[in-house]
């Protein structure tokens, strides 16, 4: 199992270093940053610093740029986390590299183990930019640097892992990448309350929200640093990150399980 995480890492590594060693880095990190000056902007030069006063109490006593910026930097890691893993089978069919795949005897378990494994750096050093972006602005993110917030970003991480693998099952049924990930990553952006309390959302939409990891994975990660709270106070959303990453992760390989053969069969056919 190892061999075949380590083998994928290296074939990853190589192919992102070769092709595209920046772009998608790039192109992640200004999103992010995006997502943090203009509301700094629109919140000290618009809104004259003010909030309504339930602001407060729906972020964990927060104020506004922090608010903001944890909120984006767990969208980019999320966003990241998707991409790599959902992408990882449709990119090895459109390279001509599925057909090897399917006929190995590798886990594919340890596969997509070791496309996460490639892409988990590279998106911690996204996320972090993002933050390091947001304390120029004014965030307080003095309670980062904790135990607490590390094994809340593994759990985030995780989350974002198991849904990848449903989110790679769908691309590789659609053959689609560009229009399925787009409408992920803006419905999550919309009502996963990276930029305002889902509170303020619908009451159904809320609910909708409540089907992404990334809602509970960002109200436990403001919770535990700027609220300075433990796990076992939030263990709601803990427990609702791990039941939901159970449920993407069997759904997607079931889901994979069964389109298998008719690849075979289409391919080989």
């Amino acid at each position: 199992m190892w061999r075949v995480i380590l083998s994928t890492y290296r074939k990853n590594r190589i192919g992102i270093m070769r092709a595209v060693p920046w772009s998608f880095m790039v192109s992640r990190v200004v999103t992010g940053v995006t997502q943090i000056v203009f509301p700094y902007f629109i919140y000290h030069y618009f809104m004259q610093g003010n909030l309504q006063r339930d602001f407060g109490k729906y972020a964990a006593g927060a104020d506004y740029m922090t608010y903001i910026v944890l909120g984006s930097a767990l969208n980019v890691l999320a966003v990241s986390t998707l991409m790599n893993v959902g992408r990882a089978l449709i990119s090895e069919l459109r390279e001509g590299t599925l057909e090897t795949l399917l006929l190995s005897p590798a886990s594919r378990s340890a596969y997509f183990l070791g496309c996460l494994s490639e892409q988990t750096m590279r998106a911690l050093l996204e996320s972090g930019t993002v933050l390091a972006v947001g304390a120029l602005l004014g965030a307080d993110l003095g309670s980062l640097l904790s135990f607490r917030a590390a094994v809340v970003i593994m759990l985030a991480i995780l989350g974002f892992f198991c849904m990848g693998i449903t989110l790679s099952s769908v691309m590789l049924y659609t053959r689609n990448t560009y229009l399925t990930q787009n409408t992920l990553f803006v419905t999550m952006s919309l009502v996963c309350g990276i930029t305002y309390p889902v509170q303020y959302l619908p009451g159904w939409v809320q609910g909708i929200a409540q089907i992404f990891p990334l809602t509970p994975a960002v109200e436990l990660f403001r919770n535990v640093v700027t609220g300075h709270q433990n796990l076992m106070e939030n263990y709601f959303s803990v427990l609702q990150v791990v039941i939901l990453s159970g449920i993407y992760l069997a759904v997607g390989s079931i889901w994979y399980m069964k389109m298998e053969p008719r690849l075979m069969e289409s391919i080989f056919g």
